[in-house]
């Protein structure tokens, strides 16, 4: 019984002094975007904009403008002895830059995402799968977005 108290005192002692700090957290400031152009499928270039959610300051003297651009593709992966595909991968790339208030470009990069989707014959069910799987991979390349954005900027 001492030895499961001693030895849980001394793990409690090595994991909550391990010496971890986050690095992303104080002494940030806000970045402020002036301007958003996404060009691309209306439905993504929406959820994109409000999901990134900058603060709009137009008069701010180190406020950027945000350009980005949208593309989907649905690849046929697999395909059974008739033909007919069963399953699809379906690709999802933004390309976007931060451009200062002279239009000079301060940083752009361009991510892709990809998942396998199954496809059935029921077609309003895979019409919503795939809507849903886009979604999905903008939630994830967003996530990349605002974490490169606030480490290249700030």
């Amino acid at each position: 019984m001492r030895i499961k108290t001693l030895l849980t005192a001394l793990l409690t002692i090595i994991l909550t002094h391990c010496g971890f700090s986050p690095v992303y957290t104080s002494n940030q400031k806000p970045l402020n975007i002036s301007k958003v152009e996404i060009i691309g499928d209306k439905t993504l270039a929406f959820e994109l904009e409000k999901k990134l959610n900058f603060i709009k300051n137009e008069k701010s003297s180190d406020s950027y403008s945000f350009k980005a651009q949208i593309y989907d593709i649905a690849e046929s992966s697999l395909v059974d002895s008739r033909g007919i595909a069963t399953e699809e991968i379906i690709k999802l790339t933004v390309s976007y830059q931060f451009e200062d208030k002279n239009g000079i470009i301060i940083y752009q990069d361009a991510i892709t995402k990809d998942k396998r989707v199954a496809v059935t014959d029921n077609i309003p069910n895979n019409v919503l799968v795939k809507s849903n799987e886009k979604k999905l991979l903008l939630d994830s390349i967003i996530q990349n977005i605002l974490f490169k954005s606030k480490v290249s900027l700030n």
